[in-house]
């Protein structure tokens, strides 16, 4: 195939923009015409993929889509029962919220943890929205995607990425800096409490706008029920990829235990070890908690 790229048209950039859609990457209407927004989409994929983000579609890209397509329409479908003794996986609710999830999957401990979360955060008047939370154990590694991620288990969860960050009088979610770059996340809420939050965004990373609203602090909520935030990588503060920030990431650590608790055992608890022994991600199953494994 002809490399795809700023003003292409035709069949070729339908398709494209059919498997960016299932991506959940906004590249416009799929209308055959390769535009600014399409061009935007292809550079947001090249940056998750860890490949060279040029905005054109050559054969490596255009693998790379159809291969994450896939991957991604098998992580919304209903996992497999493969045991009795393993734990099943749940499918829970989110809010939609342009190109977010409006439900997926956890194991089954994490997902009743999370619905008393999505209840409070209702209650409130508030917004849960996702990217997404199973992880397909042949998901490809990139800088973007960590080999021993808490997805695989069953014990995270992302929420939509567009979600806060970027237009902070509309964002469903504030975030701001919690020291150490760890992020506090803030929904918005109409029975929430009133507030000042110094909002760090896409485009301002070192110093906050003020927000005044009402908001519920999903931080805290999400800790209380055994779910722990993660850090930004240090080059998101650098100028690095907006992929850096991970404010939307939360793993559920309940009952692990820290220089015990390995990869593998986790793994286990969800699948049976003949369908892991087949996967990239089984080499890493004697990372400890707390050491390797975080």
């Amino acid at each position: 195939m002809m490399n795809l790229r700023i003003k292409s048209s035709g069949e070729e950039v339908k398709s494209l923009q059919e498997l960016l859609t299932v991506l959940h990457l906004s590249p416009g209407p799929i209308d055959g015409e390769f535009g600014d927004k399409t061009e935007d989409a292809v550079l947001q994929f090249q940056e998750q993929q860890g490949l060279y983000a040029d905005g054109v579609v050559g054969t490596i890209t255009w693998n790379a889509l159809k291969k994450a397509a896939v991957v991604q329409l098998d992580e919304q479908n209903q996992p497999s029962v493969e045991s009795d003794r393993l734990m099943s996986w749940q499918r829970v609710a989110a809010d939609p919220y342009q190109d977010g999830y409006n439900r997926f999957y956890l194991r089954e401990d994490a997902a009743k943890a999370y619905l008393r979360v999505y209840e409070k955060v209702k209650q409130a008047g508030g917004l849960l929205t996702s990217s997404g939370a199973r992880r397909a154990l042949n998901a490809e590694v990139n800088p973007s995607r960590s080999a021993t991620s808490f997805h695989y288990t069953g014990r995270a969860l992302d929420l939509f990425v567009g979600s806060g960050m970027k237009k902070t009088k509309t964002d469903p979610f504030i975030i701001s800096s919690d020291g150490d770059r760890l992020w506090r996340v803030y929904a918005r809420a109409e029975e929430g409490e009133q507030m000042d939050i110094e909002a760090i965004t896409y485009d301002s990373r070192q110093r906050g706008k003020l927000v005044t609203g009402r908001f519920v602090d999903l931080t805290s909520l999400f800790k209380e029920e055994g779910f722990e935030r993660i850090r930004a990588r240090r080059s998101f503060f650098k100028g690095g990829s907006w992929l850096g920030a991970e404010w939307w990431h939360f793993q559920y650590e309940e009952g692990l235990e820290k220089g015990k608790s390995t990869f593998g055992n986790e793994l286990l608890k969800v699948y049976r070890e003949q369908t892991l022994n087949l996967t990239p991600v089984w080499q890493y199953r004697h990372y400890i908690f707390g050491d390797k494994w975080n």
